[in-house]
């Protein structure tokens, strides 16, 4: 495993977030230091995907602070304590320094899978065009698919698009990785191809924020198991604690439906 740094790339405070009247986080706190992989688990419905939407401003929060790499995240103060959003063209670059990969890989279905690579370095960071093809093809190679750069996203099956969205986000060269359940749109057989990728950019030393049920995955990868349950953080600690002695019984009651 690559080193751990004590230095925080995500620090989230006490973060609520409601749709209308449901509360669906309540006060979640977690910090993810630099090199360090936490998973997130949970029943469907606990928050864990609206946490991570949260931390990368892709839902509002009505209360708590998140800092990425020690910068104030998408909000400022005002003098009676409540939150205003930031303009979207500030929240936007704060945006470069998280990739994002999603259940739905979101990949521009005209583009081939190097267009849809090159895009954002190109236009939001002003690389070179030769520069960021360049990258692309490494990336591609990267990610085991050297030999798809000109194929479209429909041709490609789910697993190798998921791999050219894990491709795209790296080309931003982010401080942190986001995977809100990367796997759970694939088929069964394309599944590993994806937790390989994962496995390998963990090794490398890639802070990594991970919403997923694979439980085999969390065990074997990651630092730190994070368990929600109904918008609370109810316990989190090593895999080796957390799948063989829980401590919370909302803990003990999913794990022994999902293992």
């Amino acid at each position: 495993m690559a080193h751990k740094s004590e230095e925080l790339i995500i620090d989230a405070q006490d973060i609520h977030k409601s749709f209308g009247d449901l509360q669906i986080l309540k006060g979640i706190s977690l910090q993810v230091r630099r090199g360090e992989v936490v998973v997130l688990i949970g029943a469907s419905g606990s928050g864990k995907t609206t946490f991570i939407r949260c931390i990368n401003l892709l839902e509002d929060i009505q209360g708590g602070r998140i800092r990425v790499n020690g910068r104030a995240m998408g909000y400022h103060e005002r003098a009676d304590g409540s939150l205003v959003r930031d303009s979207e063209h500030n929240i936007a670059r704060q945006r470069r320094d998280i990739g994002m990969v999603f259940q739905r890989f979101n990949l521009f279905p005209h583009m081939t899978a190097l267009e849809n690579i090159i895009e954002a370095p190109i236009h939001v960071l002003g690389v070179r065009r030769a520069e960021a093809l360049e990258q692309a093809r490494a990336l591609l190679a990267r990610v085991g698919l050297a030999d798809k750069a000109q194929h479209y996203p429909s041709m490609l099956s789910g697993g190798q698009q998921q791999r050219v969205a894990i491709a795209r986000a790296l080309a931003m060269k982010p401080q942190a990785m986001l995977f809100d359940e990367p796997t759970s749109a694939l088929d069964p057989e394309t599944v590993g191809e994806v937790l390989q990728v994962m496995k390998q950019l963990a090794e490398e030393g890639m802070t990594m924020l991970v919403v997923t049920h694979e439980m085999g995955f969390a065990r074997e990868v990651a630092d730190r198991v994070v368990v929600l349950d109904q918008g609370e953080l109810i316990e989190q600690g090593p895999p080796e604690q957390i799948f063989s002695r829980p401590v919370h019984p909302r803990t003990q009651a999913f794990l022994s439906r999902v293992l």
